[in-house]
């Protein structure tokens, strides 16, 4: 379990220069899709990650959320 915060920042490169744009994607209280965790030591360095990946390059987005809080007691596959 973790915990985001309520600032979103999405992410689009389609044509292959990152664009970030305050605000999610569509106004949803689910994701629109799956999720990824990266580490980094800030959103600059997040940009510069997922800007190069296919979802944001193919006419997609990609909402960046940063993590308040992870449960230490966690263990995939639990």
């Amino acid at each position: 379990m973790g915990a985001v915060t309520t600032d979103v920042a999405t992410v689009r490169a389609w044509d292959g220069d990152a664009k970030v744009t305050e605000g999610p994607l569509a106004n949803s209280g689910l994701p629109l899709a799956g999720f990824s965790i990266i580490e980094a030591k800030d959103i600059d360095e997040v940009v510069h990650l997922v800007a190069g990946t296919p979802c944001a390059r193919a006419n997609g987005a990609i909402e960046i959320r940063p993590i308040l809080m992870m449960n230490s007691g966690w263990q995939s596959g639990s």
